[in-house]
């Protein structure tokens, strides 16, 4: 016996189910069932019984058999072996199994059974017999075991030739002319024929049985085996039977065969007389079978049944009565797990402690796999929740053992590929480890952390297990906790930048890393920084920035638009002081690199509220068409009178709607009107929407127009209350008085918002109270008088509705959708101008979209029904491939089905174009779906352009028109079938990871080639000791004649697609009166469900394009990349929109600029006070209550207090200034502006930084002056 060789191994339960399951006939030369371990889960394809395998029906020979005995157990010396032929496919199996190694045999009290490795050496294949080996790892076992294989020994020839009816019927018809006076001669049956041969062959076994020959002419035997046996003689003769001719007296004479007996059964291979005939005898009981059972006959062999010979398997491997799970939970395994119980090499039933003891026996003979059986282990006792397997479970993972899916998971957490994992080294792992990490969150880096542990643990990397245990040591360890990049040559200031983004994470290991450099460079600056954590003139720089934000692109090649949203992210995932540096850093730098333009003749940005990208740009598109900016900023001559109509009767969006949503619509133009106001007055380079603007674009307007019927109500049935508090503070008397009465000259911005409180509100009421609203300022002279403020609302609490609304808001959304939204809430307060046929509303917002065009029924090639459409968009569907502009808008406006196919034939028609908006709007769909990819989006490039005519859809602006369109139909159609069966070439054969520039005939072709050199590569195969590939002589002709014949195919194909495009492309190329212009167009970048919008906008008046992202507003010169955007960086247009040439310039006005002059600086400006309210009661000290600020009512006297009852210096009287204060109410952050009395403000001043704790409450607010 050869020395142990180890490996992955099999339990005897679970080679005892491989063998009854194994079929050598039908078994792929590189997956052998029974032979071969399956591929760890994930790494190849799981072994299974090929299909069309046997289901085979082992049962024992007994005479070539030697079974182990009922109750004696096995030692040292003891051989058994099993003999078995299956009944169907009458294969021959020996099981063969030696102890002459064993001191302690399993099972036993260590083993409770047998765990066989593979001994690949010691196998045997020869041409009629096929062997394997396999040996128990148990030390004390050793048990050997061989497992043999061979065919039928009965031939497919043979046994037709036996059973064959026409043969015995032959046989019947020439005995009866040799002997016609013979009596009882009749026809065999085939049961008989094969009964027969059965009884001779049991006779020639018999070694006791005396009769050794018989006649030639023995009527049964030459019925079956035709006269004297000529029919058979050949199969006879195989079989050992000897025919001896007449000799004068003595007749023709067959003898049966006489087979030695066999010594040792146990060494005999099947190669013996004796087992031949055996094993024929065992063939013809199964064949007696299996024809009576097909020819309806009786079976001589019935008493005898075919007993199952799987309970000898198992005694013969010791796998009997194994201990097996039974839970009441579940008795199977589901399919997912079974690859893991294979994988250990038991059976799915197999019980927690033969679960346990196989992993430790995966673990001894297979040690490099171990954290694959790790895995097997966790998803087996996942499965089950058990306590003995998790109790298992924990006492391997005590050992510091990893399993597979637990590093596989660990390395993709930390972004690294199965590649990478096995090349990168330390550095470049702790490198990922830290980009990972540093914009994640405390959760985030604890589980990086652990992930990175445990690619220590399983490289044995101390460097990595202590980065992942955050313990500094060494100057490498120092380096690696800094990340970015840090190595021994890295400048001490680019350390401390590193160190200021480390400390906000752990400060401690910060300053342990910076104190181990600093001792090992003995660096001044370094311990600088640790004693005063300052370095004296430092500077942020760009790249710096980037890093500090988690930014891995450069300065030179980030692109600067979607920095501000991710400056937005930055804040959220890491606030701090290193943050808000390296934001003010990179905002000085795109500054200095802006071209300095005058805020008269330039737009303004709308900064993004975190992913409003998509709203940013749908309103800097209506601000950009000056009849839409002037319905908006001029509302009410356009709104609906709901005091007069309480209904309408006109539909909008083609549906009734309710005087709440007129309402609301009129609500949200105001919001809109606030906002285009500031983008005309802001001298500012952006302004940032209003919450509410944003989140009532999401709103349904039923909501907000029922909270605004609310207040409405809650104010009339409160106003004679509030009538009387607002007397009751008038009601002052000497010099109280004049300090309470205010001029109405001097009132500044907060009276303004107030105004702007008095329509109808969306302040949900609680109790009763009124909503509150903010103070009215003191007084103050005119001449230092500050400019009036912005009206601005004043908000508090936000509604149910709203915060679904602003979630909906921060979520991405498309484009499309919030367009035909936003309309519909204008158009729905706006009064009628009539209606059309479908009493679709016309209004002046309508007219500026609205197209008509007639959809034409055809039929049998007959113009038919015309049928009248409107819309203000058209809608292609998404684009396939690349394509243009012309080529969509033909595909929607030509020919194609619009209905089922009937009996009565196809029901088709066609759109043409009847009266042109002045604005077209064309809506590029770009989320597909498709059941293999599910919802994705289409990439594919639309080339727009700049100028188009529209002559070829409208049927009336020319009589050749109708004709020619319907000549390109049939064009088009053709040109489809060219360019699908070209793709179809092009794409075939289905080959992994094809390059896109390699088509189908090229990959045939090396398909070929590589064919035709099988010979040489079975050549080399055979020189390593590997078998060879088989490949039919005719199969490299065949494909290289087909590579030929697509070759030729594509050719054709490329030629008739040639020369039928520039037809369609030059049918219209001299109607040209009805020019369009491209005005803007929509961009996304990004993928289906996430990326990021933008929108271009022409200026014709100027003959400028202008990029609006979000709070940039830059020029474009690279009109190609919009009119051509073909790749990712360049995104994908989705929404175009063509202006009538003749009125280009009056309708496309993107510049509307009047900005207000900034006021000068006040040198004792206030700066913002943060005020946190909190209920009434003493403040803590060093804090200041708004309410102290203002003109309160002493409750005891009824008269108004001031501030101070003293003596005043009129010399130091300062005049009120404003101040801006946010403030917390009811939960709830925001801010107002407020004119404080001179101390106030000096106390401000002084205070700026301190937080004013007082909260309002609902009940205080008619103590309140604000």
């Amino acid at each position: 016996m050869t020395a142990f060789a180890g490996g992955p191994g099999k339990t005897a339960p679970k080679l005892a189910n491989d063998f009854l399951r194994f079929d050598p006939l039908h078994c792929d030369r590189n997956a052998n069932y029974l032979a071969d371990f399956t591929p760890p889960v994930g790494e190849g394809k799981q072994l299974a019984p090929k299909i069309g395998s046997c289901q085979h029906e082992y049962s024992t020979k007994h005479t070539q058999s030697i079974p182990p005995p009922l109750d004696l157990r096995a030692d040292g010396g003891t051989q058994y072996k099993l003999a078995v032929c299956c009944k169907k496919c009458r294969i021959h199996a020996d099981i063969r199994i030696s102890y002459a190694f064993a001191v302690n045999p399993c099972p036993n009290s260590q083993d409770p059974l047998h765990h066989f490795v593979r001994r690949h050496e010691l196998d045997v294949a020869i041409p009629d017999r096929i062997e394997y080996a396999w040996q128990c790892s148990s030390e004390g076992c050793r048990a050997d075991l061989r497992i043999s294989f061979r065919t039928a020994k009965i031939q497919p020839t043979e046994r037709t030739m036996l059973v064959d009816t026409d043969r015995l019927k032959k046989a019947y018809e020439a005995m009866v002319r040799e002997e016609p006076d013979r009596e009882g001669i009749r026809q065999a049956t085939p049961v008989e024929v094969l009964q027969r041969l059965r009884r001779y062959i049991k006779d020639a076994l018999n070694t006791e049985h005396a009769r050794r020959s018989f006649p030639a002419n023995n009527k049964r035997f030459g019925e079956a085996f035709g006269v004297y046996g000529a029919d058979c003689y050949e199969l006879l003769t195989r079989l050992g039977f000897r025919y001896s001719q007449a000799q004068g007296d003595q007749e023709a004479m067959w003898q049966l065969p006489d087979p030695p007996v066999l010594d040792d059964r146990f060494a005999a291979q099947g190669n013996s007389h004796r087992e031949l005939l055996e094993d024929i005898e065992t063939e013809l009981h199964a064949l007696i079978i299996k024809t009576a059972a097909e020819t309806n006959a009786v079976n001589p062999a019935a008493s005898e049944g075919w007993p199952l010979a799987d309970r000898d398997v198992d005694r013969t491997l010791a796998a009997q009565g194994y201990p097996r799970f039974s839970s009441l939970r579940r008795q199977v395994a589901s399919p997912e797990e079974l690859p893991y119980f294979a994988s250990l090499g038991i059976q799915p039933d197999s019980a927690d402690s033969i679960v346990t003891w196989a992993v430790d026996k995966q673990f001894t003979t297979d040690p490099q796999r171990q954290s694959y059986y790790f895995e097997c282990l966790q998803i087996i006792a996942e499965a089950r929740k058990t306590e003995d397997l998790q109790t298992t479970l924990a006492l391997v993972e005590s050992r510091g053992l990893i399993s597979r899916r637990d590093i596989t998971a660990a390395y993709r957490y930390l972004d690294i590929s199965q590649t990478d994992a096995q090349t990168a080294d330390d550095e470049r792992i702790l490198n990922l480890f830290y980009v990972r990490t540093s914009d994640s969150g405390p959760e985030a880096k604890e589980e990086a952390r652990r992930a990175l542990r445990k690619i220590g643990l399983v490289r044995q990397s101390q460097r990595l297990i202590r980065a992942a245990e955050q313990t500094i040591e060494t100057y490498e360890e120092a380096l690696d906790w800094l990340g970015n990049g840090a190595n021994r040559q890295t400048a001490d200031d680019w350390l401390i930048s590193f160190a200021g983004t480390k400390r906000e994470e752990n400060e401690e290991l910060t300053r342990k890393a910076i104190s181990v450099i600093a001792h090992e460079r003995k660096s001044d600056a370094l311990n600088q920084w640790l004693l005063t954590g300052q370095a004296d003139g430092y500077q942020m720089d760009k790249e710096e920035a980037l890093r500090q934000l988690g930014i891995t692109e450069s300065w030179a090649t980030i692109d600067k638009s979607i920095l501000s949203m991710q400056f937005d992210v930055a804040r959220m995932d890491r606030p701090g002081e290193q943050t808000e540096k390296a934001i003010a850093a990179l905002e000085k730098a795109i500054a200095s690199e802006q071209t300095s333009r005058s805020a008269e003749t330039w737009p303004v940005g709308l900064t993004s509220h975190g992913n409003t990208c998509y709203l940013n740009s749908l309103l800097q598109y209506y601000f950009s068409i000056k009849p839409l900016r002037e319905i908006v900023l001029n509302y009410d001559q356009y709104k609906l009178d709901t005091e007069h109509h309480t209904s309408k009767d006109e539909r909008v969006g083609h549906r009734k709607i309710s005087l709440e949503e007129v309402k609301g619509g009129q609500r949200f133009a105001r919001d809109l009107k606030q906002l285009f106001d500031r983008m005309i007055k802001s001298p500012s380079e952006h302004v940032r929407p209003e919450d509410d603007l944003v989140c009532r674009a999401f709103l349904e307007m039923k909501d907000y127009a029922l909270l605004s019927s609310a207040v409405q109500e809650l104010r009339a049935e409160h106003a004679e209350k509030a009538n009387g508090v607002v007397e009751n503070e008038n009601e002052v008397t000497g010099d109280d008085n004049e300090s309470a009465q205010i001029p109405s000259s001097n009132r500044v911005a907060s009276d303004a918002s107030s105004v702007t409180l008095r329509g109808e509100e969306d302040v949900p009421m609680q109790n009763g109270e009124l909503p509150p609203t903010p103070p009215k300022s003191p007084p103050k002279d005119d001449s230092a008088a500050a400019p009036p403020l912005p009206p601005r609302r004043f908000s508090t609490t936000r509604e149910h509705a709203l915060e679904k609304a602003q979630e909906k808001a921060k979520a991405q959304q498309d484009v499309t959708e919030v367009h035909d939204d936003v309309l519909f809430k204008l158009r729905a307060g706006m009064t009628p101008r009539g209606a059309d046929e479908t009493g679709e509303q016309e209004d002046d917002l309508h007219r500026l979209f609205k197209y008509s065009m007639i959809e034409t029924s055809v039929k049998d090639g007959v113009d038919g029904k015309k049928k009248p459409l409107l819309d203000m968009a058209i809608t292609i569907p998404p684009p396939s491939g690349a394509t243009d502009i012309y080529s969509v808008l033909d595909q929607f406006f030509d020919l194609q089905s619009v209905g089922e196919t009937t009996e009565a034939g196809n029901t088709e028609a066609y759109k043409s174009l009847e009266v042109l908006p002045p604005l077209l709007q064309i809506n590029i769909t770009r989320i597909d779906y498709n059941k293999e990819r599910g919802a994705f989006k289409s990439e594919a490039c639309v080339k727009l352009e700049d100028e188009l005519y529209l002559d070829r859809y409208i049927d009336t602006s020319h009589p050749d028109v109708l004709p020619r369109r319907k000549a390109c139909w049939s064009w088009r159609q053709k040109l489809h079938a060219l360019r699908k069966e070209k793709k179809a070439i092009d794409d075939a054969p289905q080959v992994v990871n094809k390059p896109n520039d390699l088509s189908g005939p090229l990959v045939m072709s090396e398909a070929g080639e590589y064919l035709h050199d099988m010979p040489k590569v079975n050549t080399d195969l055979e020189s390593l000791g590997m078998d060879g590939v088989e490949v039919p002589e005719s199969l490299p002709i065949a494909v290289m004649s087909e590579t030929q014949d697509q070759l030729a195919r594509l050719l054709q194909l490329e030629s008739e697609i040639a020369e039928i495009e520039p037809r369609l492309k030059d049918q219209f190329s001299e109607f040209k009166k009805i020019k369009y212009r491209l005005a803007a167009v929509f961009f996304h970048r990004g993928s289906y469900g996430h990326g990021h919008y933008w929108i271009y906008i022409h200026d014709f008046e100027n003959d400028v394009w202008r990029m609006y992202n979000d709070e940039r507003v830059d020029e474009f010169k690279n009109v190609n990349e919009i009119l051509e955007a073909n790749t990712w960086n360049h995104g994908t247009p989705t929404f175009a929109v063509y202006v009538k040439d003749d009125h280009k310039t009056e309708i496309v006005q993107p510049v509307c600029r009047a900005p207000e002059a900034v006021p000068e600086a006040d040198p004792q400006a206030v700066p913002d006070i943060d005020v946190q309210m909190h209920n009434g009661g003493n403040e803590p000290q060093g804090t200041m209550n708004p309410r102290n600020m203002m003109v309160r009512r002493d409750s005891a006297s009824g008269l108004d207090r001031k501030e101070s009852s003293g003596a005043w210096d009129s010399e130091r009287d300062m005049p009120a200034s404003p101040v801006l204060i946010h403030y917390t109410y009811d939960g709830q952050k925001d801010h107002d502006t407020f004119r404080l009395p001179p101390h106030h403000k000096l106390f401000a001043a002084r205070h700026g930084g301190l937080e004013v704790n007082h909260e309002v409450s609902h009940e205080e607010d008619e103590k309140m002056a604000f």
